[in-house]
């Protein structure tokens, strides 16, 4: 039964876990794998998904089945060693849903910086490079 177990852990998209149980796990090696992650965290509490990013790799997330075992996740593992690399745990900051995907994709979140960048610069009168050349003048 446990290993049946161990097979299932990371088959549900992460997006749709339990914000509440969700915490994030930065600073892994590229070799971490799933089951290192599950055997540090199930030592707090119950495990219920774990997801390893591949591309890139060096994060990923884990699941619990309650919020207090998150949070004491992110007090008892954060600046720990997992798989050999010192990691960053800490509540994840939530998932985007389908709608802001859509609506970024339609410029409804544009930023005015980007659409600043879209105007030409203004120019200046003299370049850096010509003032230079300019004779100082001493008083």
């Amino acid at each position: 039964l446990d290993s049946l177990h161990l097979e299932s852990i990371g088959s549900m998209a992460h997006h749709a876990w339990n914000p509440e149980c969700k915490v994030y796990v930065g600073g892994l090696k590229d070799e971490t794998n799933k089951f290192d992650l599950e055997d540090a965290f199930s030592a707090i509490g119950k495990v219920v998904n774990v997801w390893v990013a591949r591309r890139p790799p060096g994060f990923g997330f884990v699941e619990m089945e309650d919020p207090r075992d998150a949070q004491d996740c992110v007090r008892k593992l954060d600046g720990t060693r997992i798989a050999g690399a010192r990691v960053k745990v800490e509540m994840s900051k939530g998932t985007k849903t389908k709608r802001d995907y859509e609506d970024r994709r339609r410029g409804r979140y544009r930023s005015r910086s980007r659409s600043r960048s879209r105007t030409p610069p203004r120019r200046r009168r003299r370049s850096p490079s010509y003032r230079s050349m300019s004779p100082r003048r001493s008083y």
